[in-house]
C-alpha cells in the first residue's frame, strides 16, 4: 500500500474483560513510535496508539472464531489515524493441526498518494498447534 518499510515500537498493556467459557473478550492499549519509508520519497516518524478489542468463541470442542477490533491514532497528525477489523474461523483436523480462515479490512485515513484508503485480504493457513498437558507454574 505505498511503503517500502514501516516498523513500529510498542509498549502496551491488556486486560481481560470477559473470561467465560462461552466468549472472552481482551483490550490492549498502548503508546508507540511508527515510522514508515514510503514509495514517493517521503519518510514518517510518528507517536502512535493502539487501543484494541479482541473477542473469540469456541464452537464445540475442536474450533473458534475470533473478531479484532484495532484503532491506531496518530497523535502528530491527527487525520492519518487506521483501523483494522479482522474475523478468523479455526477448526482442528487432528491432535495438532487446525484449519483457519479469515478476512482483515484495513482503512487508512491518510494513505500514501495514488492509493486507496480500504484494503482486504483473505486467507487461508494450515495452523500446527501445542498445548501442554501440564498447568503453567505457580498454580
Amino acid at each position: 500500500a505505498g511503503l517500502d518499510f514501516r516498523s513500529i515500537l510498542d509498549g502496551s498493556l491488556s486486560w481481560a474483560l470477559v473470561k467465560d467459557p462461552r466468549w472472552t473478550l481482551d483490550a490492549a492499549t498502548g503508546v508507540a513510535w511508527l515510522h514508515e519509508s514510503r514509495t514517493d520519497g517521503t519518510t514518517v516518524n510518528d507517536p502512535v496508539g493502539n487501543l484494541q478489542l479482541l473477542s473469540r468463541i469456541p464452537f464445540g470442542t475442536a474450533g473458534d472464531t475470533t473478531q479484532r477490533f484495532t484503532y491506531y491514532p496518530d497523535f502528530k497528525n491527527t487525520s492519518a489515524y487506521r483501523t483494522e477489523a479482522e474475523i478468523t474461523a479455526q477448526a482442528a483436523m487432528a491432535a495438532h493441526l487446525a484449519l483457519k480462515i479469515g478476512y482483515l479490512l484495513r482503512y487508512s485515513n491518510d494513505p500514501v498518494p495514488g492509493f486507496k484508503k480500504t484494503d482486504n485480504t483473505t486467507t487461508a493457513s494450515v495452523v500446527l498447534r501445542w498445548k501442554s498437558d501440564l498447568p503453567a507454574p505457580g498454580r
